[in-house]
């Protein structure tokens, strides 16, 4: 049978057409097309911060390794001397705490080329990257070269977001007079003072030994416009004589604190302990166990955590 010319076969399709729809198993109008569309971008935005949740999960287990294998490093440390910590900033320019735990963290190769009697400014390690002592939430860059030309500036080296618990100042008790914020005896770290482990009076497990730091003024008028606070793992401490220590800090502010070191005064040695996680920051205990403690733990709890002989019946919230 033929078809005459200039008469569409289908009539029904030709009035789909004109209609701007065509049948079948994929047709559809623009309007469902836009609904499939928010459905997607619904799903999107409700998917991301779930990728995001899961990925500072992630991040979180690994500072949580780091701070693990810094606190079995210094129990293997104690374990070859005598049952004594390592020590936190033994003097002006001078190795500290984390050149001496490198043997026992697999990096003896490091600790091998440190000149260990020398000024840590000049040390040729300063820009060596120690992966364990870097959590992988901080943004910033692990090695700073704002000034190599000057050994003397302080911004500059490998950095390290962990810093041990340098005790509290309380009236009253004994402590190391310094112009970056006076340095009380009560902590697991100390100045020109080594902790032996019998002197944890508190117990190991409810006395903390270190801490993420992360430090920045929030006004953004900080010293160093790269890292803030955050000084490198070699240097041990200031090169002045004002004691300024780069292994240890003081428990004086809540964790994650919004204070100022420049336009508000608080001395660098007393810059509160933070991090890049959400509401808090992973503990090192002095046992080698590693727990998230928050943002809003009590202060004073937080104190009796940090000393090792108050005889405080504060324990782990």
């Amino acid at each position: 049978m033929g078809i005459h010319k200039g008469k569409e076969a289908n009539p029904k399709l030709s009035r789909f057409r004109r209609q701007g729809e065509i049948p079948g198993p994929w047709a559809f109008t623009l309007v469902e097309l836009l609904v499939v569309i928010a459905i997607i971008g619904i799903l999107i935005a409700l998917l991301l911060p779930a990728v995001q949740a899961a990925r500072e999960a992630a991040r979180r287990a690994q500072c949580t390794n780091n701070l693990k294998q810094i606190g079995l490093a210094c129990h293997n440390y104690m374990d070859s001397n005598r049952e004594y910590f390592p020590p936190g900033s033994p003097a002006t320019a001078r190795h500290g705490l984390f050149t001496f735990i490198l043997p026992y963290l697999e990096a003896k190769n490091i600790y091998d080329q440190c000149n260990l009697t020398g000024n840590t400014f000049r040390d040729p390690q300063r820009y060596t990257v120690v992966p364990v002592y870097m959590c992988p939430s901080y943004p910033g860059p692990a090695v700073v070269r704002q000034n190599p030309s000057n050994p003397s500036d302080w911004h500059d080296g490998a950095l390290c977001v962990y810093q041990g618990n340098g005790g509290v100042l309380i009236t009253g008790q004994p402590y190391v007079s310094a112009g970056h914020g006076n340095l009380p005896t009560n902590g697991m770290f100390q100045w020109q003072k080594v902790r032996r482990l019998n002197e944890v009076l508190d117990g190991t497990s409810n006395t903390l030994a270190m801490g993420e730091f992360v430090h920045r003024d929030w006004s953004g008028t900080e010293y160093n416009n790269v890292q803030g606070n955050i000084r490198a793992w070699i240097l041990g401490a200031s090169e002045d004589s004002q004691k300024g220590c780069y292994t240890l800090k003081v428990i004086q502010y809540p964790i994650n604190a919004r204070v100022e070191r420049q336009t508000g005064g608080v001395p660098f040695n007393h810059l509160p302990m933070g991090s890049y996680h959400p509401g808090g920051c992973n503990f090192l205990m002095t046992d080698a166990s590693v727990h998230f403690l928050s943002e809003n733990i009590a202060l004073d709890v937080y104190k009796a955590l940090a000393t090792v002989d108050g005889r405080e019946a504060a324990q782990l919230p």
